[in-house]
């Protein structure tokens, strides 16, 4: 789901709704906000790549649109899974910029998934 503002609503247009990801057209901007599977999850990487297949494909229909890639990838994208690779290949291949990278300095964790352990997650 992805909440618009009332007052973007005349300018917005529902483009696809899956289970996963949606994808929102509102003015010149093409936001595509994605729910990719956790670490465990069965075939993850299939899963993933088919995803983000998917999401190239609109992404090719709206060429002509800025677009704005967004969601909780529940992956790491400093580490070398996978999937965070995976996703560094879609972003190269499609010209995304990590806003976090835009000032490394300002990296900072977003939550702490449980006390007991050492996991946290960071804003992408």
């Amino acid at each position: 789901m992805t909440l618009v503002s009332n007052s973007l609503l005349k300018n917005t247009l529902a483009i696809h709704c899956y289970e996963r990801f949606v994808i929102i057209k509102i003015g010149i901007y093409l936001v595509i906000n994605v729910y990719l599977p956790c670490h465990g999850s069965s075939d993850r990487l299939l899963l993933c790549e088919e995803l983000l297949a998917d999401i190239w494909s609109w992404r090719a229909r709206y060429s002509y649109c800025e677009c704005i890639f967004a969601g909780d990838l529940n992956t790491n994208l400093d580490s070398s899974d996978v999937v965070a690779l995976r996703i560094h290949k879609f972003m190269h291949d499609c010209s995304f910029l990590r806003c976090d990278d835009l000032s490394p300095l300002q990296k900072v964790d977003t939550y702490y998934l449980c006390q007991r352990c050492t996991w946290s997650a960071q804003l992408h």
